[in-house]
């Protein structure tokens, strides 16, 4: 999925909306799990009644996690790549960046109306878009607000890695491979230089 840039903002101690994983109790016996926005935690909890909507460890996730695939995908991980955290790989801490009002819009057709007030939920819970309550729960991200592993996605998405495809040759693929594995290694202040500086090349 596509990020917009993030939003630039000098406040400190700014709450953000990040990826979370929630609990949902729908019934007397029926629990899910789910990965969503710290924002809409509100709206499912308006659908389902407080306290019936609960947030969990991300660590909850990892449980059984191993870094080295298992013996049944051998044949297709000759090198034992290490394997990504569940709670990476959903996401997990990662900042909201993305348009207030295609969100805005996003929610309004996934959480549907308020049967008893005739409006969308989110509209319910937040008001109307033009009030600027839901734009100040999302918060104004920066590079600095991201988790290291949503800047890797980010300069990916960038296009920081060439493309390898069959008729790529030996050292097309070698080349990227080298690149994967130094993106993959990378400190904190070098992967926020990189993300910036390509965001930069392509503003």
């Amino acid at each position: 999925m596509a990020t917009a840039a993030p939003r630039k903002s000098a406040a400190s101690g700014k709450t953000l909306s990040r990826r979370i994983l929630v609990n949902v109790k729908r019934d007397q016996t029926a629990a899910t799990p789910r990965v969503i926005w710290a924002h809409e935690f509100p709206i499912l909890e308006a659908i389902f009644g407080e306290g019936n909507v609960t947030q969990l460890p991300a660590e909850s996730l990892d449980e059984g996690y191993s870094a080295k695939a298992g013996g049944e995908i051998l044949p297709f991980n000759k090198k034992q790549d290490t394997a990504r955290r569940p709670s990476e790989s959903v996401g997990i801490g990662f900042v909201f960046t993305g348009d207030a009002r295609s969100e805005f819009e996003r929610l309004a057709g996934v959480y549907e109306r308020d049967a008893e007030v005739n409006q969308a939920v989110v509209e319910t819970v937040y008001g109307r878009f033009q009030t600027g309550i839901f734009e100040a729960a999302l918060g104004l991200a920066e590079y600095s607000d991201m988790p290291d592993a949503q800047l890797r996605e980010l300069v990916i998405g960038h296009g920081y890695l060439p493309l390898v495809g069959h008729d790529s040759s030996p050292e097309e693929r070698k080349e990227a491979e080298a690149m994967r594995t130094k993106l993959n290694t990378m400190g904190r202040e070098e992967l926020l230089a990189l993300a910036e500086e390509l965001a930069g090349a392509l503003a």
